[in-house]
């Protein structure tokens, strides 16, 4: 019985603001590679649940969690997620676009292209909207 090997997986490269240093010398960004069948199983599943408001309204629940240990089973470059902490407060950003990231790994292709579901318009305070006319 012979091994088949995966194919080739869609990775997602992420620039870091600044260089950071490794043994192997400076690495400007973050590079993370789709999860595998094992990931998954470990990793915890989902990064996300899916809930519904009492007017039947879906929303997605992140579990930061399950997008950590999926970052850092899935990361490419640098090969020891340790390194990132040198990056110094306020990069929080980076952050931001590896939980990004790993949320975009899950996302079917027609729902990752598709327009939000959400707006800003649906808060409740549209009686401050420029466009209102005044009542009186």
């Amino acid at each position: 019985m012979q091994t088949q090997v995966p194919p080739v997986s869609k990775t997602v490269r992420i620039p870091l603001p600044e260089p950071i240093a490794s043994h192997g010398g400076p690495i400007a960004e973050i590079v993370l590679r789709q999860p595998t069948y094992d990931e998954y199983v470990s990793c915890g599943g989902e990064p996300y649940s899916i809930g519904e408001s009492e007017d039947g309204a879906l929303f997605t629940i992140e579990k930061p969690e399950v997008i950590w240990a999926y970052a850092q089973a899935c990361m490419v470059t640098p090969k020891d997620p340790l390194l990132l902490s040198q990056l110094g407060p306020g990069n929080w950003t980076v952050a931001r676009e590896v939980r990004k990231a790993v949320m975009g790994f899950f996302r079917a292709p027609a729902a990752a292209s598709a327009p939000s579901e959400t707006s800003p318009t649906t808060s409740s305070s549209s009686s401050t909207s420029p466009s209102t006319p005044s009542a009186g």
